[in-house]
Parts: structure tokens; sequence; C-alpha cells
């Protein structure tokens, strides 16, 4: 398929201005003009972003039901009543548990944790859970990261058991009668920053704890490492309080005194002394949530608050396996659901698939298809459900969006059809019974349809910094650094370079699908790499003229530090895939193309009609106009050759260009040039040719097969090399037959006609020839 061609927004900044705060505060311009761009206004605002403020932290008491919430685990704890911390399964959720059991064991308390099972619990508070929790000894339960949706479950819970409830999740418009309910989401919840994680709830709570009083802004801040690991992990933005837990969080990884924490970054393979936010969000956190995708996520927790450094060691070691297995699943998820996807007719709207059809053998994970919905995201910019279907048949789903569509609203809109659903602007889960699943597509898709504009189906790609010059330094880099920590809302700077010179585009990987190539720009050389990006390589070539947008980063290797581009987006001028030598069927590679473009024009001559077949038997007509090579001029912006062109390929690809074109395929083989140049050979009959189309129909109309028909289905003839013997008076037309005519001795250039196609066949031989040979670069340079 032809990946979406993003829209750039390239942000722009006033110079003078990033000037003046850099002299002010002492930094790089580079910096401030960032900063500028992305709404701060002036120094102040400036230096507490950059250097943290001074007072960072809210008086958690502003936390709606934070009195009532700190009241009852203070009786609890007084009257040393069993408290059990029931969490979600993912890091946010894990951290959260281990977090607040931490600080309460460290009170005394007599505490435990519960984590519902994935795959037989699903997400969430649940009927039998909690009653036995209650009936293990537990007379209060505080859940983290989970609960706010769970009004039965609540109204159910046993009596004598109370619930508080500590989530970040979007608020329902009919909350739980719990105990209290601590979610700065809540309408009338005063407090000021609304971002926070399920883990950064649990640390207000622990602060709140702490402290004992409102209207005071709190000093405890225990365990950042904990809290920034889950802050990072649900992406949640990384500004105002998010931002300083992160910044402090990253820090104290270093001493951490959590052996589990330490033992899963040595086994994950971290430099404590220099985490950042990419190593957890790509080396810690699949990690822990491996364990809560294939088994149980409470293992993950006994990591974290053990004390026994062989625990540590071989739990840690348990979850890398696990990761290990989860991403070979997680693989052949994709795989599977790529599958389905490559029968329907045309994807467009949404991507909604489930396994209900499948073997039992090749069932989904449930605990691995949000990661497979994150991919079909980002491979077809579509809101994206998978959905696992269980024996009780009840389908169980997880969502992933793009930008422009909330899905928590998108999901609610159809809550009628559902058993249960939570979730966020992007991300989601829900249940509902398998026979309640078409509806919801059909009505899903058609809310979809009516919030959405064609605009929001174009991903976007945006960049911070066009560096003219092409010159990026490791002091730059480091003056950069002052940015971090980088995430969602900061996302790390995007620079970009303009007619840049690429080289050398190859594959690189153990799947070889990740892309690597050289830069030049100006006087400067760089090593880029694009993650994913071996799809590209067809519309690639040795030192093609492109815009690259990158994140740069320093790369060290055998003592030797060096900037290198980490490509997010290759744009170029006109994107010319060239798909000659593919392995696939051409029509397999138009198909995949015309079930995911809105329209396209596909250049077709030889092959016209039965291609207008093909697309009509497989539902495609509406997105294919099958064009002949004269009608330039109703192309689209998206073109495709289908056969190869009797015109000079270097001239169309001009043309095309000159309309507006930005996209073309060439799909048709060089071997079929070597077919043209048998039909030509025939239809434009040379010396040789005549004379043996002369020899067999001269031995035919002796035999008595005067007929048109059978004369041209002898091998050497055709209609041209007749119509030039009757030129000549060798044989005589009578309708759809033929007879001999006077045999006398006579030139061929006597014959206009053969004349005619002389010239005719010079020119296209010379044509297909060079349709054959000419190269990728050729073809675009032109």
């Amino acid at each position: 398929m032809i990946a979406k061609a993003r829209k750039w927004i390239i942000h722009e900044y006033n110079k003078e201005k990033a000037s003046c705060f850099a002299d002010e505060l002492g930094i790089s311009p580079l910096v401030t003009g960032i900063l500028l761009e992305r709404g701060f206004s002036n120094t102040d605002e400036m230096k507490d972003f950059l250097y943290g403020a001074s007072e960072p932290f809210h008086d958690p008491f502003l936390l709606k039901d934070m009195e009532r919430c700190v009241a009852r685990i203070e009786e609890a704890l007084a009257k040393e009543e069993k408290i059990t911390v029931y969490g979600d399964y993912d890091v946010d959720g894990i951290t959260a548990s281990s977090l607040l059991y931490i600080y309460l064991k460290s009170r005394g308390a007599n505490v435990n944790t519960y984590i519902p099972k994935r795959e037989s619990e699903g997400y969430g508070l649940n009927d039998d859970a909690l009653k036995n929790i209650y009936e293990d000894g537990t007379s209060l339960v505080v859940t983290v990261d989970c609960g706010i949706s769970g009004i039965k479950e609540v109204a159910n819970a046993p009596q004598g058991l109370d619930i508080i409830i500590t989530d970040h999740h979007t608020v329902p418009d009919e909350l739980p009668k719990a105990y209290a309910i601590v979610n700065h989401k809540q309408k009338d919840c005063p407090y000021p920053f609304k971002d926070l994680s399920g883990v950064g709830i649990a640390f207000k709570l622990c602060q709140a704890l702490e402290q004992k009083t409102p209207g005071q802004l709190p000093t405890w801040t225990e365990y950042t490492e904990l809290v920034a690991l889950g802050t990072v992990a649900d992406i949640v933005p990384l500004l105002g309080e998010n931002r300083e837990i992160v910044r402090r969080g990253l820090k104290a990884m270093a001493t951490t005194k959590l052996i589990g924490l330490q033992a899963l970054m040595k086994a994950a393979g971290c430099n404590p002394d220099n985490v950042n936010s990419d190593n957890i969000g790509f080396m810690l956190a699949p990690r822990l949530n491996a364990v809560g995708r294939l088994e149980h996520a409470q293992s993950a927790v006994e990591l974290l608050v053990t004390k026994n450094p062989v625990t540590a060691e071989e739990i840690a070691d348990k979850l890398n396996r696990e990761n290990a297995e989860r991403q070979e699943i997680s693989r052949k998820i994709t795989d599977s659901a790529e599958a389905m996807l490559a029968k329907e007719k045309h994807i467009d709207t949404a991507v909604i698939l489930t396994d209900h059809d499948l073997p039992e053998h090749l069932k989904w994970h449930p605990g691995v298809i949000g990661i497979v919905a994150s991919r079909l995201v980002d491979r077809y910019h579509l809101p994206t459900i998978i959905m696992s279907v269980n024996e009780e048949g009840m389908a169980k789903g997880s969502c992933r969006s793009i930008p422009a569509l909330n899905l928590y609203e998108a999901i609610a809109a159809e809550s009628d059809l559902l058993t249960q659903f939570g979730g966020h602007h992007q991300a989601a889960g829900l249940t509902l019974p398998f026979a309640n699943v078409p509806e919801f597509i059909r009505r899903f898709k058609e809310h979809v349809k009516s919030v959405l504009n064609p605009d929001d189906y174009i991903p976007h790609q945006e960049v911070d910094v066009i560096v003219e010059q092409g010159r990026i330094t490791e002091k730059d880099l480091q003056e950069l650094s002052m940015l971090e920590p980088c995430g969602c809302s900061n996302l790390s700077p995007v620079f970009a370079f303009q007619n840049a010179l690429l080289k050398r585009p190859r594959s690189m990987g153990k799947d070889r699908t990740h892309l690597q190539f050289d830069v030049d720009k100006g006087d400067n050389s760089y090593r880029a790499v694009m993650w994913n990006g071996a799809n590209q390589i067809p519309y690639l070539f040795d030192a093609s003229i492109t815009d690259i947008a990158f994140s740069p980063k320093l790369n060290v290797w055998k003592d030797t530090t060096s900037v290198q581009l980490y490509a997010h987006n290759i744009r170029q001028g006109l994107a010319l895939g060239d798909m000659r030598e593919a392995v696939d069927k051409k029509y397999n590679l138009l198909k995949a193309v015309a079930r995911t473009e809105s329209k396209i024009s596909c250049f077709a001559s030889l092959s016209a009609r039965e291609l207008k077949g093909a697309l009509l038997e497989d539902g495609l007509e509406q997105y294919v106009d099958v064009l002949k090579f004269s009608e330039i001029d109703k192309t689209c912006k998206t073109a495709v050759i289908y056969d190869m062109p009797s015109l000079s390929m270097k001239q169309l690809v001009k043309e095309l260009k000159a309309r507006g074109v930005r996209v073309i395929m060439v799909l048709y083989k060089r071997a079929e040039g070597e077919s043209l140049l048998d039909r030509l050979n025939i239809e434009c009959p040379d010396r040789e040719m005549m004379a043996n189309a002369y020899r067999q129909v001269m031995v035919a109309l002796g035999k008595g097969n005067t007929a048109k028909d059978y004369l041209l289905a002898l091998p050497y003839t055709c209609e041209n090399s007749l119509k030039i013997m009757e030129e000549l008076g060798f044989i005589i037309s009578t309708g759809d037959d033929y007879k001999k005519g006077e045999i006398t001795k006579r030139n061929l250039e006597e014959s206009r006609l053969y004349v005619k196609l002389q010239s005719v066949r010079s020119q296209r031989q010379k044509v297909y020839q060079e349709n054959m040979r000419i190269g990728h670069y050729d073809l675009v340079r032109g």
C-alpha cells in the first residue's frame, strides 16, 4: 500500500524575541524559539518549565473528596482494618498499586494488593473479586487507575465493604455510589491540573495522607521513580505536575532503593545513570505490561514492592521472557489482522476486526490486541478497534484513535450496545455481546463519518525548526536536552532539511523492516534511520532530492560521538514507486492500493478490458478510473501505470507531474517489454517477417485455405502483413476471403504501409527498450 502522504505543519516563531529571551536566560535561542512556538510567552514561564517551579505541586486536598478519603484511610490505619489496593493491569495501574502499597505499609497498615486477571476478569471492578476480597477480611478497598465506571459493581458490593475510588479516566454521566471518589476530571472538582495519570492520583493521595490537613503545599515526594514510570507509560501530557514528577523520577532512578526496579533496569539493559522517557516507553514499560497482557500483572507488583534481591531477579527475568513472547504473539496477531483486511473491498472510515471466525488455535490473545490496534492506526491512520471473542460469546475490544476523533465520545454514543467501556480521547476499552457487534460496527462507523471530514484522515507531520544550512552540533543537542523529559504534549523537537540529498537507501534490522540512509545537506553529512520505514524503498533512489523531518540524537559508538537522525517523514515533490521488480502480481499490487485510496487513475492499454472486469468483480471500480494513455488530462493526484506505455515513460511522468500528480506507481513488469517487442515484430513486420508471412499465406492459399480468419491465425501473419501483400498485388481480397494475385518480383518499399510501419516499428522499439531499461532516478529527475 502507499503510505499516506503527511501534511507538514511547519511552526514559526519570532527569532528576534527568541534571541532576546535566550540572552536573558543564558541559553540557546533554539530552545527559547521552540518554547515560544509551544505557547510560552515570557521568561518566567520558560524558567519554570526548564528548571522547575519553586512550588511545583498543588495542595492535594483541592481534589474533591480527598478529605473524606484521607479520613477513612486514617480510620482504617488506626483500627488496623485490612485494606486492599485494587489496581489495573497496565503499567499505570501496576505502579499506582505498588506506590500506595509501599506507602501504606510504611505507615504500618494491614494492606495487600489485588490486580484482576485481564483474560478472565477484564478491566476494572468485578463482583466476584469484591466478594472474595471481603470474605478474605478486607473492610476497605481503595482503587487506583480504575473504578470510575464501576456503577453496578459498587452497588453490588458486600455490605460492610467501603470502596474509595481513585481514578483519572473520563468521568461518565452517572457515578458509582462509592464512599469517596477522587478524580480530577469530575466537573465540580477544583483541582487546577487535569492531566494526572492513575499513579499521579495515587501520588497525590500519599501526599495528602502525609500532609493530613488541607491548606498547605505538599512536601512528601518519595518514590517519584514509580510515579514517573507509570506517568510516561500512560502517555499523559508531560506538562505541569507531570513534568516535575517525571523529571524528579528519572533522576531518582539512578539511586532508587527499590530492589525490583533495579532488577528490571538491569534485565532490560537500561543504564540507571541516564534514564530518559524513551527508555521507559521502549524498555521498562513493555516488560511490565507484558506480564499483565499474557498472565497476571500481580507478579509485576510483587517485583516493584519486594525487598528480596533473589525474588526480584527471578521476576525480572520472567518479565523479559514474557516480553519476548508478547512481541511474537503481537506479530502473529498483526499478520492475522492484515490478512483479514486484505479481504476487505475497501478500507475507510474505521478498522474494526474480530477473531470470531478464526479456529481456536488462532484466536487473538486479549492482552495483546491493544498493541495491534496501535500498529494498525499507525499504518492506516483510521480509528481502530480489535476485538477478541471468548467462549461465553463476549467480545472484548481495545480501541485506538486518530487525533481528530474523540474515541471515548464515539464509543459512549453506542453505550446501549455495550456491557462495559471506559478510556480516554485516544484510547479505550469495551466489552459487548458478540451478537451486538454487527450493529455496533454499523453505528460506530456512521458516528465517525458524521464527525470527521476528509482532511481529518490526513496524518500531520509537525516540524519545529527548518535547518537552513544543515548544521546540527553536539552543543545544539546538549542545549535541547533542557526540554527533557519529552513525551505527550512536550514532544521531542522535530527538525527538517529541505532539498537534502538522500543517498544509499537500504533496509536494516533482523526482519529488514527498518530503513537506513545517508543525508547530505550543505557541507554536512549524517546517517539516518527510520523505524519500520523499509516499505518506502520502492519510492526512494540513490541521490534523490527530498525534504526530511527528523529528531537528531547523539550516537556513541566505540568512543566516537556523532549526530544521528531519526527520520519521521520523507517528503518528495513526486513520490514515484518503482514496482517493476516486485514479486507480487501487478493486479494484486493495484488492488492493495485501491483498497485504501479514495480515487486513483490507472493507465492501461492491452489489459484495460480485463482490468475493468476484475475491478468490477472485486467491488473496486468506484475507486479506480481505468484510463487510456491518451487521457492524461483526466488523472487525479495518484496515478498507476499498469501496462507498459507505447510512449516514453520519461515524457509520460513529466506530463503527469505537470498536471499535479503527487504519487505515481509503476507496476508493469520488464518482461512486458519483451512481449511488446515480439508483438511489434508481427504488427510492424520487417523484411524477414514479411518473407515468413508471404510463404505461409501462399502455401495456405495453394491448399484452398482462403478464409481471412484462417490466414490471420498463422504464426507470422497479421492485418498489416495481409494489407502489405494486397498493396503489392500478391493477394486479392474478396470480402472475407483472399485469392492469389499476380506473382511478380516487387520491392517491399513500394508499399506505403510497409514504409510507414518501419518508421513506427523503429520509434516504438526505441521507446519499449527505453521503458524497460530506464532507472528510477531518470524517471523522477526526467
